[in-house]
């Protein structure tokens, strides 16, 4: 006769490892480096810069708030209500668009399915 055991232990650190991955992955003190001073002073780079601070900032938010799927979802429409600009940010405008792009992605691959995975 087989014996079952159903697992308690989900693994409710995956997702927030997930996204700390993706966080720490997002290096800004590239910016700082001597070499990419004169292309700082670009908007594209600028934007480059706004659109990993975006990320880097949801990334570390959603980190922090995945312990269910429920709750990273929570997060994100709270996320999504109450941004703000960044004080690093070149272009405020550049930011919040890039977070809100990121947000939305994030919501639609949680309501899918696409990131059950990680919370299973």
């Amino acid at each position: 006769m087989s014996t079952f055991i159903t697992r308690t232990n989900r693994e409710p650190q995956r997702a927030s490892g997930y996204f700390s991955k993706m966080h720490s992955e997002l290096d800004l003190e590239k910016y700082k480096l001597e070499k990419y001073q004169e292309l700082i002073k670009l908007t594209s780079f600028q934007n480059m810069h706004d659109t990993d601070l975006a990320y880097h900032q949801i990334y570390n938010t959603c980190a922090q708030n995945a312990a269910t799927k429920q709750a990273l979802l929570s997060c994100l429409d709270q996320e999504e209500k109450l941004l703000t600009a960044h004080p690093n940010a070149f272009d405020h405008d550049i930011y919040r668009k890039q977070a809100l792009k990121l947000i939305g992605e994030l919501k639609h691959q949680l309501n899918a399915g696409t990131l059950d995975y990680l919370f299973a």
